[in-house]
Parts: structure tokens; sequence; C-alpha cells
């Protein structure tokens, strides 16, 4: 009973961090510089409570790279649960537990792919660490502080992105990708580029309304935020629908089997969370942004924007039991 409550569990879990790590990435990648260059929206005595001073858009950098370390600090306590769930349904009952850990690590690729993704998520958190320590432009006097942040930064977020990319893949080098044969190595890259995908949309939402929180009376700015956020997440929608289709059509093999077996039916409850997740991104979309104006506008773009990412957070749940759910009988 515990089991199979864990194993759901923790693969929501997985999902949820390594979409806003995705998120973090893509929001620091186009949605940062593209949101520096608006000023349609001015916060009025920026800085003067104590908020990150006319260069809010570096003070909103570090908590970007906050929330990242924090999403790994909580996702390494979820590697560990993966195993755990692992174990479990691997576990020989006549030979000792160190027996069984050691099989799984060094001789099933499922346990290599886990000590990288183990490595992957410790070394993210050490880069997002060093963003998140580096000073504010300006803060520290002198040419050094200010010579290390226009050429460190941007190769730390560069690694950054490399270690995302790893950790992703992790996910779909565990995932029933792998049990596509002779594609397979081309069903692994969809299945990557639908979790980028994901999380360049969900993530950066679900980031951008935690950074527009006012703070220590500041108010940073959402409206250059979600403006710069809606071209993104276009695209990044397109990609996650195309990858989707592909990999439905590859993982069922026939329409039919959406209602006739047990992870068609999974599938199908998924598809339509996720239609509701587009829906309320629609509505956003086109109600919402032109009302960005006013603080009226603003509040309610992000109480959609909130049950936009709520709803995801469902589809993570369900993907969650999905991949637990076996594949119906003669698909590949």
């Amino acid at each position: 009973m515990i089991e199979s409550f864990v194993g759901p569990l923790h693969r929501w879990l997985l999902f949820a961090g390594v979409v806003l790590v995705v998120g973090v990435a893509a929001w620091r990648t186009w949605i940062a510089p593209a949101a520096t260059g608006r000023t349609d929206e001015s916060p009025p005595d920026d800085g003067a409570k104590g908020g990150p001073g006319p260069d809010s858009m570096s003070g909103l950098e570090r908590r970007a790279a906050g929330a990242g370390a924090v999403a790994v600090l909580l996702l390494l306590p979820v590697w560990g649960l993966r195993m755990y769930a692992q174990v479990q349904e691997f576990r020989d009952p006549f030979v000792p537990l160190s027996e069984d850990l050691a099989f799984l690590i060094r001789e099933m690729f499922w346990g290599w792919v886990w000590v990288g993704q183990g490595v992957v998520l410790v070394g993210l958190l050490l880069v997002f660490m060093g963003i998140r320590m580096r000073p504010l432009p300006g803060a520290t006097p002198g040419p050094r502080a200010e010579g290390n942040g226009s050429q460190s930064l941007p190769g730390l977020w560069k690694t950054v992105w490399v270690g995302t990319v790893l950790l992703v893949l992790t996910l779909s080098l565990s995932s029933h990708a792998m049990s596509v044969p002779g594609n397979r190595p081309l069903a692994v890259a969809m299945d990557a580029s639908h979790t980028l995908a994901a999380g360049t949309w969900i993530g950066s939402l679900a980031l951008i309304l935690l950074l527009s929180r006012p703070i220590h009376g500041y108010a940073p700015p959402l409206a250059p935020q979600l403006r710069a956020f809606s071209p993104v997440a276009m695209v990044s929608v397109a990609v996650l629908l195309f990858m989707g289709t592909i990999l439905a059509a590859i993982h069922l093999g026939e329409v039919a089997q959406l209602w006739n077996s047990t992870y068609g039916r999974v599938l199908s409850a998924k598809i339509a969370l996720a239609g509701i997740v587009l829906l309320l991104g629609l509505v956003n979309w086109r109600k919402g942004l032109p009302k960005l104006s006013s603080e009226a506008g603003r509040r309610s773009v992000y109480r959609r924007a909130g049950l936009e990412v709520g709803a995801a957070a469902l589809v993570l749940l369900v993907t969650g039991v999905l991949t637990g759910t076996s594949m119906p009988a003669g698909t590949h």
C-alpha cells in the first residue's frame, strides 16, 4: 500500500522540481532580457524601501537563482526516495539489502542513470548558489566586481543549461521512451524536448509569479515579465503539443487504446487536464495581457496565472501515475 503511494508521489515531486529548474533557466535566457527592455511598468520609489534598486532585473536574477537552488535542494531527498521506490519494486527478500542496492547501482542501466542524476543535482546546486551569492552590479565598489559580473555570470548560466538538459535526460532515460525498439534515441530526444517545453512554459510562469511577490515593500515588475513570457509560452506550447502527439502515437499504437487500456485511460485524463491548462493560458493571453497597465488588471492576471500553474501541477501528478503504468501489450 505504501509502495503504491510512494511511486507516484516521488515521480510527481521529481517532475515538478525539474519543471521549475527548467523554468529558471528559461526565464534567465529569454524572459529576463526581454523584460529588462520594457519600461511600461516602473514601480514608484524603486529601491527606496529595500528593494533590489534601479537594476531590478539583476535583483530578480539573484532571486531566480535562489529559487533554482531551493528546487534542487528539494529534489535531493526526492532523488533518494526514487531509489527507495525502485528497491521496493526490485527487492528480493532472500538476499541482503546491500546486494540488491549494489546490483541496482552497478549492474543496471537505471542505476547508472540514478547516480548520474545525483551528480547533476549537486552540480546544479553549486552553480545556483554561486549565482545567488554574487553581489548586485554596483553593490561592491571597484572594477573587479563589475568585471566578474559581466564575464563570469553568463558562463554560469550556460552551465545551468548544461546541467538542466542533463537532468531532463536522466528522466527520459528512465521513461517509456527507453522501451521503443529501433527508434529509442529519437524517442528519448522527443521525450526530453517534451519536458523542456513544459518547463519553459509552466516552470517559467511559476517563477514569474514567485518573483513578482512584493519583498521589503518593493513590488517587482509583473507586466514586463508576462509580456516577455507570452511569445516564449506560445512556442513552448507548440513544441509540447507536437512532441506529445508523436509520443502518444508511439506508445499507444492505435486510438482505441485511449479507452481500452489502463495506460490509455490515464493518458486521456492527462490530455483532458492539459486542455484545461491550455484554456486558462489562452484566456489570460486574450483577456489579461491588454489589462496589465492597471493594478486591478495585474491582480486578475496574477490570479488566473496561479490557477494555470495549479492545474499544471495536477497534470504533473497524473504524469507521475502515467510513467508508472505499463503500456498496452503489443504496442512495441
